[in-house]
């Protein structure tokens, strides 16, 4: 570790850096509205878990999700800590496994601590932890895993690496892109083996089928697990290759999704890094719609829209940072170097070659990788200047000030802020005020007359 900074201090200022994004995840969190993926996540944990069923939201998706919010809604109530607790846990836990895996990456406590700020303010982060919905767990399970991995390197300890053919396993019961930084590290752990039993086959054969059985069969068993109340619905293990069979065509295809009600342009991977892109989520509110419940809310009270829009004082330093990265590694041959290399690439290019829409919630795959790189970029450029710190205070200084009316619009209260409201209506939520009812639309105050509507 560098010595410039005591591995005490690190520590202390991960855990503020984790305080901080835990402040931006719940803060105004009860006021935020709860939106139709949100109450449809509460009933398709039930519908699992209860029945076997599989829906309403995402079915072709793996159940590991359900599985969590359903026994978080038995210890949490069903408002807000029972449909979202999971998110918020997992979005803030990555924070500090940003900055652990970082440091062990590059071995420089600065770049660590510099990434975990980087995430904790990144708007994308701040808006999927703040929901029902599972994209979060793509970032926390394969940190997780990588964390554990890292330290098996140090320890030699077989635990560790159980524990991360465990966490590769939930996170592949969470979604399939899990499976890129695992090919990335069995990949790693078959080089290490190799290197260290060159001349000793019979330990290197032993070896490898030591590794093939906790970094593929037991992720491959964690991930048939989670289908258990499916299998308690009557189902049989033959009929299982079926089930995933209909959900990656579904998935690979979204033929059965619907085109959005809004602008939707930015669903192309490979627009991420290279153009400021957003993720947009409008939606007509699932609450009560005024204090006592009893009129048509108006359209402005009714909808919400939030957005999680990339900073691009950071996304747009991903690629240049990528490139350096890998020119790093063939100069010094380093691991660490190479391999975050690699689990940008592998998880970053199928997404930019498929066919269908890839919206950029699905960029949180991706995004620990390449804000670890960012990182390494910023720390190292301002380098090579004698006024290193100022330089880089500066920038961070920059990315916070830019970070401040994102997170507005990531938290669902970009109406609030002068000239967003009508943007927002206008390019976001045309369509369904067309769908609203007319007394909503036109009248937005309470009125003496009786409203028909509300005696429906």
């Amino acid at each position: 570790m560098n010595s410039d900074i005591s591995a005490r201090t690190t520590m202390g200022s991960l855990a503020l850096i984790t305080l901080f994004a835990l402040f931006l995840n719940t803060f105004q969190l009860a006021t935020q509205p709860v939106s139709e993926d949100d109450l449809a996540v509460a009933l398709s944990a039930i519908n699992f878990m209860e029945s076997g069923q599989l829906g309403p939201t995402m079915w072709n998706h793996p159940c590991l999700r359900n599985i969590l919010v359903y026994y978080n809604l038995l210890a949490c109530g069903t408002g807000v800590l029972g449909a979202k607790g999971i998110s918020l846990l997992f979005g803030t836990l990555c924070t500090p496994l940003i900055g652990l895996v970082t440091q062990r990456i590059f071995k420089d406590n600065r770049i660590a601590l510099i990434a975990a700020l980087l995430w904790a303010c990144d708007a994308l982060v701040i808006d999927f932890s703040r929901q029902g919905i599972n994209d979060i767990y793509l970032s926390f399970f394969p940190l997780v895993a990588i964390y554990l991995f890292y330290r098996y390197r140090e320890s030699g300890n077989q635990g560790w690496l159980i524990g991360t053919g465990i966490s590769f396993g939930l996170g592949l019961a969470s979604k399939w892109s899990a499976l890129f930084p695992l090919l990335v590290t069995f990949t790693l752990l078959i080089i290490i083996i190799y290197k260290e039993t060159e001349g000793a086959v019979r330990e290197r054969v032993a070896r490898c089928i030591h590794a093939v059985a906790l970094l593929a069969i037991l992720p491959a068993l964690v991930y048939l697990l989670t289908f258990m109340p499916w299998f308690g619905r009557g189902y049989s293990l033959s009929e299982w290759p079926a089930l995933q069979r209909s959900m990656f065509l579904e998935t690979s295809q979204h033929v059965g999704y619907t085109p959005k009600k809004w602008d939707d342009r930015d669903n192309r991977a490979y627009k991420w890094f290279v153009v400021p892109s957003v993720f947009v989520d409008p939606f007509m509110n699932m609450d009560s719609p005024d204090e006592k419940g009893q009129e048509l809310p108006s359209f402005e009270k009714g909808v919400t829209v939030v957005l999680g829009v990339a900073n691009p004082l950071v996304w747009l330093l991903v690629l240049p940072a990528f490139f350096l990265l890998l020119r790093r590694g063939f100069r010094e041959r380093d691991e660490g170097s190479y391999y975050l290399v690699g689990l940008f690439l592998l998880a970053y290019i199928p997404l930019v070659a498929s066919g269908r829409p890839i919206w950029l919630n699905t960029a949180l795959s991706v995004l620990p990788y390449a804000i670890m790189a960012v990182a390494w970029l910023v720390w190292t450029t301002a380098g090579r200047f004698k006024a290193r710190q100022l330089i880089l205070s500066a920038y961070l200084l920059l990315v916070m000030l830019v970070a401040s009316p994102l997170y507005l619009l990531a938290s669902g209260k970009g109406t609030k802020i002068p000239y967003m409201k009508e943007y927002l209506m206008e390019k976001y939520l045309i369509q369904f005020k067309k769908d609203m009812p007319t007394e909503a639309v036109t009248e937005g105050t309470k009125s003496d007359t009786p409203n028909p509507a509300k005696h429906k």
